[in-house]
């Protein structure tokens, strides 16, 4: 399992099309940050789709995925990629599991306090929660009229090296996480866009399970 794929996915959320440039004073940030986790509390389960756009300053051309997702809280996540190859990640409690073509592969989370962190971060970060974990990133809330910016940068040297700095862009009336966008040391980004999204509606627990 690669592991900036891992880190990637954690940082799941759903973003603005703009990214706003004024940064909140610290009572003004503290009280987004408590309105975006309330709400992000009150979601049960999310499904959406998304546009994953991987940019690489060796080459001109961008990488371009599709893919669907679905959140069951508290701990269950189904990532999967359709276009232009099939590739599914799922968190299940304690476990991964991993599909490609015919190849599949399972993590006990018990054994792995790397992937266990790895997962905790998944499943709060997939609504926003992740901005309350402040052991894990220091957060800067930037802010327009209809958006909200929240930068994390990562305090663990181990992700320091694979994220120089993530930013969680989140549509203002909703608190609801519409893009991620994942810059790393060397400068290359990927940008994840999320529509179609729906909350709180009822999702078999057969999805988080492979066939």
């Amino acid at each position: 399992m690669h592991l900036r794929l891992v880190i990637s996915l954690l940082l799941l959320a759903m973003a603005a099309r703009t990214m706003p440039q004024t940064p909140v004073a610290p009572a003004e940030r503290s009280r987004i940050i408590s309105d975006i986790s309330h709400a992000a509390s009150q979601v049960a389960t999310l499904s959406c789709d998304f546009t994953q756009t991987k940019t690489l300053s060796i080459l001109t051309d961008r990488l371009v995925s599709h893919g669907n997702m679905l959140f069951s809280r508290p701990q269950k996540l189904r990532w999967c990629y359709t276009k232009p190859y099939a590739y599914t990640f799922i968190i299940n409690g304690e476990r991964i599991s991993i599909a490609k073509d015919s190849r599949r592969s399972d993590i006990d989370l018990r054994s792995s306090q790397l992937f266990k962190e790895t997962a905790r971060l998944m499943a709060g970060s997939v609504t926003g929660q992740c901005l309350t974990q402040e052991g894990d990133f220091d957060v800067t809330i930037l802010a327009d009229a209809t958006t909200y910016v929240a930068s994390l940068r990562p305090k663990a040297k181990r992700l320091r090296t694979m994220f120089a700095d993530i930013r969680l862009t989140f549509d203002r009336a909703s608190k609801c996480v519409r893009q991620v966008v994942l810059t790393e040391p060397s400068g290359d980004t990927t940008l994840i866009t999320f529509t179609n999204i729906r909350q709180n509606l009822s999702i078999d627990d057969k999805a988080f399970t492979l066939d």
